[in-house]
């Protein structure tokens, strides 16, 4: 028997039932996006879930660097990802490392994989600073098209 395999049946069930967790929270993420219905506009769409439309976009008249990222999120479960795109290209990274965790978390779950060193593992803060940086990128490029129109 290996070492991983020996490992993995001395996780303790709390650990499975944190990843088992983290998987419906990211499966609750892709229902929602699903019954929620993309706003025409590209913004907004975050207000049928009784949420506040975007003051920064209210008080400004520019988007924020989030605006178009639930929207994006609609549009990439109905699996339209030009769409998603136009909105906010970052929406559809960020749409993809949710279906990939929640694969993630139900592999760990069954196989009892170690919390703390699979997170580790998989280097989420490299991956949130990418993420980040492409949202800063996204929005500067988003604010020049604004300007130059």
């Amino acid at each position: 028997m290996s070492a991983h395999v020996a490992s993995a049946r001395r996780v303790p069930l709390r650990e499975r039932l944190c990843w088992t967790a983290l998987g419906c929270a990211n499966a609750g993420v892709l229902a929602v996006a699903r019954w929620l219905t993309p706003d025409a506009s590209g913004v907004g769409t975050h207000v049928q879930l009784g949420l506040p439309p975007c003051g920064f976009l209210a008080a400004t008249g520019v988007p924020c660097p989030s605006c178009g990222l639930t929207t994006a999120f609609a549009h990439m479960v109905r699996l339209n990802p030009l769409a998603a795109a136009h909105v906010h290209p970052v929406g559809v990274a960020l749409f993809m490392v949710v279906v990939v965790s929640v694969l993630i978390c139900a592999m760990a779950a069954a196989r009892g994989w170690p919390l703390e060193d699979t997170l580790k593992r998989l280097r989420l803060g490299r991956v949130a600073a990418i993420i980040c940086l492409a949202a800063v990128l996204s929005w500067f490029a988003r604010l020049l098209a604004l300007l130059s129109a």
